[in-house]
């Protein structure tokens, strides 16, 4: 079972029989597959390593001969593959976790600390190799030997997908990779470069899938930046540095840089000076050396747009948004007011389209051509703008009343709306560690096709993204559905958790200042629906209302179900992301000399959980409501919406978080880095 390098197989024989009851234990069970996998190998090189080059058996093991190992004498062995290397400090930290609960080791913490630092220091080193990379900027590290080519294989297969117009779902299984090796984003850098030059379009679907990856990567470097690690700060600073000295020694285009562009608004991350300035330099480069355009000429881009498009205001807006995306003010106004004054149709349904901007300036600029235009606004796009009212800024809500009476003095009537499609498949996955929750819905369309939608939810920022594809055969939808729940723990939900899930995340996003994603539009007109209006729902009130439906059956009102295997079971499937990471968290890890399990998992709840109580708190509610909500007849996890909705109304009455073993256990993940 444990793959020893140096084949001295009594030497190890208590590390056989460790790793054995490692094993048959909850923390092995934890692993993913691939981790699992990997794990023999990873341990026997690990004790190899220790006590071939450093003379330390385990009951010898320190911090830092742990650190030394992780960080500069496995790397450098050559024994771990690619995948092998970044799977290492998840399986150490729960190897070392098991062997502290077991006895066998006593200095498991600070080991565990030493394997995540070391991981750190690794990161750290990865991205200096990138900043400092030759010219040609192909030496992102000794990893992309092996990484280039599977990410293109990833992409490859994603934009497959695309081309058959099939949505193209991203397992959470694959998109951990780039969690667990943000320096990644540097090895999809080349490959965009490669693809973009080799296929000369911006629409190939291979551009579009590396782009979609870049998205999801940059995203998670967002999600590092706001729990403030140092690393996703570097990172990015880094990315865009490296972006801007490709571009002014390769002359990368203007349509690559507005991708990249793209990318960093739809992770929310400000593009730095230095980008914005090289997009407007190659903007200049690439610009024919001739008088500015006729009014014929515009006309005729525009008719080009829209029958590349087919007419589609959604289509047309999309592209419209990425012809203004890191225009000066200037520019962006004149282009929305081109945009506003064609009389092509679709147009001025597509600048209705740009009110849902993510940008602030944008959205402005939109709505005041609109009222300035407001007797050639079309009864559909007067329809689309009294959906969205409130689903914007309340400055941006007055600009764009105004809008909708002016239309109607001036004789716009309203449109009707198309019959609704019906719903036939609502799944919602359960709220993860960083507060995200998903929703998918099926609704046929024909006997044979059906269209699939998508919204992400997330705590703290609202409706982060919706989608929604063009007709596709009815059998791949159910296929996806089943994926779907193969990959991640999905269940039935009623049409009512999807309302007031929608409701209440739209009022969180206005409460950031950020509109609905025009995908939420598209879904409501699919499912004729204008009663989208933001809510808040508070936690506690959910709580409320969930203890009101329960009537007399009482809440769980004690953790007996804490033993029951079955329960802990569920319990991991639900939380098992949960735990509290941050800058401050890895900080104090590393710093504090606190030895012993309990004393620092109490700490961890004094000084990290306890802030966080109303998120908890919340969080629980929602997972309590998400498993009332199920659909099926034969409900799964009976009686957890209850226990769920017992821990939300402790957490909200103050009860000490230590008397709760759903947050004792939240500590002990942050204590092994989430595992």
């Amino acid at each position: 079972m444990v793959d020893h390098p140096d084949g001295d197989e009594e030497r190890h024989e208590e590390t056989r029989a460790w790793l054995e009851a490692f094993v048959a234990s909850g923390q092995h069970g934890a692993l993913t597959a691939i981790q699992r996998r990997h794990c023999g190998h990873v341990i026997g090189c690990f004790d190899t390593m220790m006590r071939r080059e450093l003379g330390r058996p385990p009951d010898k093991w320190s911090a830092a001969a742990v650190e030394r190992c992780c960080f500069e004498i496995l790397p450098e062995s050559g024994l771990l593959k690619e995948s092998q290397r970044w799977a290492m400090p998840v399986i150490l930290a729960g190897y070392l976790d098991f062997l502290g609960q077991t006895g066998r080791i006593a200095n498991a913490i600070p080991l565990i600390r030493a394997v995540h630092r070391a991981q750190e220091r690794l990161l750290r080193h990865l991205s200096a190799a990138v900043t400092h990379a030759g010219p040609d900027g192909n030496d992102p590290g000794p990893e992309s030997d092996d990484a280039l080519p599977g990410l293109r294989r990833f992409a490859a297969r994603i934009a497959r997908e695309i081309v058959k117009e099939r949505p193209a779902l991203i397992s959470r299984a694959e998109m951990e990779r780039f969690e667990r090796q943000p320096i990644l984003i540097f090895d999809l850098l080349q490959l965009l470069i490669e693809e973009f030059n080799h296929t000369r379009a911006t629409n190939d679907a291979m551009v579009t899938a590396c782009f979609m990856l870049l998205s999801h990567a940059l995203r998670n470097i967002r999600l590092g930046i706001e729990r403030r690690f140092e690393w996703a700060v570097e990172l990015d600073r880094e990315f865009q540095s490296l972006v801007v000295r490709r571009a002014a020694e390769e002359q990368l285009s203007p349509q690559f840089l507005a991708g990249v562009l793209e990318s960093l608004a739809e992770a929310r991350l400000e593009p730095s000076r230095g980008l914005l300035e090289i997009y407007e330099q190659q903007i200049m480069h690439h610009a024919p050396r001739e008088a500015v355009p006729s009014r014929g000429q515009i006309d005729a881009m525009f008719e080009s747009l829209v029958d590349e498009h087919g007419g589609d205001p959604f289509a047309i807006g999309e592209t419209l948004a990425q012809m203004t995306r890191a225009l000066p003010r200037e520019a962006q106004s004149a282009l929305i007011g081109e945009f506003a004054a064609s009389m092509l149709p679709g147009m001025k349904d597509a600048v209705v389209i740009l009110a849902l901007h993510p940008e602030e300036p944008v959205r402005s600029e939109a709505l005041r051509w609109l009222l300035e235009n407001a007797r050639f606004v079309t009864p559909t796009a007067l329809r689309r703008l009294i959906v969205i009212r409130n689903w914007l800024p309340e400055g941006e809500k007055k600009i764009l009343d105004a809008l909708i009476k002016t239309a109607r003095i001036k004789g716009v009537e309203c449109a009707r709306w198309d019959p609704p499609l019906p719903l036939e498949g609502l799944q919602a996955s359960r709220m993860d560690g960083v507060g995200a929750l998903s929703l998918l819905l099926s609704m046929p369309v024909k006997p044979n096709r059906a269209r699939i939608a998508g919204i992400l939810l997330k705590q703290k920022v609202g409706i982060a993204d919706s989608w929604i594809t063009p007709p596709i055969p009815r059998n791949e939808a159910q296929t996806t559905f089943r994926q779907v729940a193969r990959q991640e723990l999905f269940l039935d939900v009623t049409r009512g958790f999807l309302d007031a899930a929608i409701r209440h995340h739209l009022a969180v996003g206005l409460a950031e200042g950020m509109p609905a994603p025009v995908g939420l539009l598209q879904m409501a007109e699919a499912l004729v629906v204008d009663s989208w209006v933001p809510e808040r729902l508070e936690g506690s009130d959910l709580l409320e209302r969930l203890i009101g439906v329960e009537g007399s059956a009482p809440l769980d009102d004690t953790e007996r179900f804490s033993t029951d295997p079955i329960y802990l079971e569920e319990m991991e499937r639900i939380t098992g992301s949960w735990f509290e990471e941050s800058q401050e968290v890895m900080d104090f890890l590393e710093s504090t000399r606190m030895r012993g399990r309990e004393r620092l998992t109490r700490r961890i709840l004094e000084l990290f959980c306890e802030p966080n109580r109303e998120m908890w708190a919340e969080r629980c509610a929602w997972t309590a409501y998400w498993l009332r909500e199920q659909s099926l007849k034969v409900k799964r996890m009976v009686g957890m919406d209850r226990h769920f909705a017992w821990i939300a109304r402790e957490l909200y009455h103050g009860r000490p978080l230590h008397e709760l073993s759903l947050m004792r256990r939240v500590a002990e993940r942050t204590l092994g880095g989430g595992e």
